[in-house]
């Protein structure tokens, strides 16, 4: 019987994480009271976990393949500066369109829900490039997406992959989110959605620029507002609709693109 490496990475990963999340990233908060800077650097450690995992378990996940040409080919395609910007750019811009919106509606500036901290601005951007956007991605659009989509079609694979990934983090909506009433059903469907619509955009550049780059910068491009965000749960409403209008349309024109390369 073929053994099943995608289930085993999948558990190992929640396994992995959760455990690091309450025994690590627990004992640092709670028992020796670490500064802020410290917990970041503890979270971006716990956020790197699925690339650790699978990398140190590489011959129970991808027995049939070096670990070192597995890395090589993630990054071996071509990077086009213009898709790799707009990677970026799409992300970071339906965030801002949607604390644009919601400034608006609560008739308040926009800049009134940015907080910029204690830390200094380049650490920041650095300690959150560092995060998710490098630590997860050889994992989950690396690993997975290649395991997931030797099974299924574009999309039905890309919402599987989105639902790994979004549930990955559901420890975190209960110790790190401040929406802890009725706002925190809302936050969660909003976070099942962002984060599965993201999969599926972070698929359409990678079927057509198969380099992880591209799914580092749109991961990056999400990230980075929320380091400095300081705002209720409609903002995170207004979010979620705009990535169900906007992942549709950009599913459709994927189609279109395929069709027409089929078609050729």
């Amino acid at each position: 019987m073929k053994t099943n490496y995608l289930k085993k990475y999948i558990i190992s990963s929640y396994v992995l994480v959760w455990a690091l999340i309450i025994f690590v990233a627990g004992t640092a908060s709670l028992v020796f009271h670490a500064p802020t800077v410290v917990m970041w650097v503890v979270r971006n450690l716990i956020a790197w976990s699925p690339t650790y995992l699978l990398l140190m378990g590489w011959k129970y996940f991808r027995p049939d393949e070096t670990r070192m040409g597995f890395v090589k080919r993630c990054f071996s395609a071509k990077v086009k500066l213009f898709p790799l910007i707009c990677s970026f750019a799409l992300t970071f811009g339906i965030s801002v369109l949607s604390l644009f919106i919601f400034s608006i509606a609560e008739g308040k500036p926009m800049l009134s829900y940015i907080n910029l901290g204690t830390t200094a601005l380049p650490l920041s951007i650095f300690l959150s490039f560092t995060s998710g956007p490098t630590g997860e991605e050889l994992g989950w659009r690396g690993f997975m997406r290649e395991e997931f989509n030797k099974k299924y079609d574009f999309l039905k694979s890309s919402i599987y992959q989105g639902l790994v990934w979004c549930f990955w983090h559901t420890l975190l909506w209960v110790v790190d989110s401040d929406f802890t009433d009725w706002r925190a059903i809302p936050y969660v469907i909003s976070n099942i959605v962002v984060i599965t619509s993201m999969t599926v955009l972070m698929n359409i550049f990678l079927e057509r620029h198969n380099n992880l780059l591209y799914s580092v910068l749109l991961h990056f491009g999400f990230n980075i507002i929320y380091v400095f965000l300081d705002a209720d749960i409609g903002f995170f409403v207004i979010l979620t609709v705009l990535y169900l209008v906007i992942t549709p349309f950009a599913v459709m024109l994927r189609n279109k693109a395929v069709n027409r390369t089929v078609g050729a």
